[in-house]
């Protein structure tokens, strides 16, 4: 029987403005979305993978364990699956590379480094003899094999293919649906298998894993997940990813783990309409173009800010005897980054990285827009001279204080930092 190809949509990148609309209906990218195996190791990202294969093509194969004959066909495979009776199936088949997919919701950012690294190793062959055979979902609409498990392997397989210009027959575990299976059902599955084999793995990004511990129902995933959704234009993906879930991403936060730590403290302070608030309001007054290309939104000014809202704006508010002075974050968030990026407010988030210090800075700026909004506002608000306002600081900086009885950062350390930071008035 001859063997047919299939056709393979593959995502195509859309057009991307600079500036955010302030609303725009939320689009999510289709999940059909794939990349054959054999197309993915051509593009530029994989050169020096196809490199190392081109140069050692004549030691390079794929090592297997002895004993593995028992494999099925493609033929064998098609003839059992036609007749399979349970919902799902697991198969042992020995795979054509051509037909080995990478389908969006079930890959990891497959890293070329890595693959190079592992071909060198192993002395320029793909072995399994040390590590279990790939696992894939078989698609019975497309007859092509979605890979979930040993992605890194599989795509050095297929620059071998490539090189070679075989195609090379790669034994693998598929697991197969009834047609009458739902996708959704599906998907879970999916996310089980991959989640279990991400999860354990230092290289996996908390933005890889999110969608896969949404779809095993993971309740703070769904949330964060929900949360930026919520935010047209925003992306828990790196900007240049080839699988996103967010159509046409204008601007990205990728530090999952910190946005999700944000959004639990907002839900404990019934505040997760002020935090969204801040986010929408950055995203919409930066100009993008000078964030170009990662167009990364700051987790740190973000939580910057959330924790002047949470600790330090209530001090403005019960200034001058409970009348408070004029002063919206909105507002100054909107003044200040209208001309300027991100980097400026904070300076370098490198050497200085806790909340406590960053709020500091975030104070310093404040001072100056409280002088700049209030004509008889002549000196700081935020300084030395207020034992409120350094209270707040020494208590961020010692969060479990209360549950030690002593504090890790000492009121010393704190007090020289603010006379460091607050410009000129103290």
């Amino acid at each position: 029987m001859e063997l047919v190809l299939p056709i393979v949509f593959k995502f195509l990148k859309m057009p991307r403005t600079s500036k955010p609309a302030l609303a725009v209906s939320q689009k999510h990218a289709d999940a059909s979305s794939s990349v054959l195996a054999t197309d993915l190791i051509k593009e530029s990202r994989f050169k020096n993978l196809r490199k190392v294969v081109k140069n050692n093509v004549d030691r390079a194969k794929i090592r297997l364990p002895i004993g593995g004959s028992n494999y099925l066909s493609l033929k064998e495979f098609q003839a059992l699956y036609s007749s399979q009776l349970d919902e799902y199936e697991t198969y042992l088949v020995k795979v054509p590379v051509s037909l080995i997919n990478y389908r969006q919701g079930q890959i990891r950012l497959v890293r070329p480094e890595f693959c190079v690294q592992n071909f060198n190793l192993f002395k320029h062959e793909v072995d399994f003899c040390q590590s279990e055979f790939p696992v894939s979902f078989y698609d019975e609409n497309l007859g092509l094999f979605d890979i979930i498990k040993k992605q890194h392997l599989t795509a050095q397989v297929a620059a071998i293919a490539n090189v070679k210009d075989e195609d090379m027959l790669l034994p693998m575990r598929v697991t197969a649906f009834k047609s009458t299976v739902s996708s959704v059902d599906r998907d879970v599955l999916r996310s089980e298998r991959f989640y279990n084999e991400v999860k354990g793995i230092n290289d996996t990004k908390d933005w890889e894993k999110l969608i896969h511990q949404c779809q095993i129902g993971e309740p703070t995933a769904t949330a964060v997940r929900d949360f930026y959704y919520s935010i047209p234009g925003l992306t828990w993906q790196p900007m240049e990813f080839p699988f996103p879930y967010v159509k046409d991403p204008q601007f990205c936060c990728t530090k999952v783990s910190e946005i999700t730590k944000l959004i639990q403290y907002a839900n404990n302070d019934d505040a997760t309409g002020e935090l969204r608030d801040i986010i929408q309001t950055l995203c919409n007054t930066l100009s993008w173009e000078r964030e170009f290309p990662k167009k990364e939104l700051s987790v740190y000014l973000i939580r910057a800010f959330y924790n002047f809202e949470k600790r330090l704006h209530p001090l403005i508010d019960d200034a001058r005897g409970g009348l408070g002075l004029s002063f919206n974050i909105l507002e100054h968030i909107e003044t200040f980054f209208a001309k300027k990026p991100q980097k400026m407010y904070l300076g370098s988030t490198s050497l200085d990285k806790k909340p406590w210090q960053h709020l500091v800075k975030v104070a310093d700026r404040v001072n100056e827009a409280l002088i700049e909004l209030n004509a008889d506002q002549d000196t700081p608000f935020f300084s030395l001279q207020s034992s409120k306002f350094v209270d707040q600081i020494f208590a961020l900086a010692n969060p479990s204080m209360g549950k030690t009885k002593a504090p890790k950062v000492d009121r010393d350390l704190v007090e020289k930092y603010i006379r460091i930071h607050i410009k000129n008035f103290n």
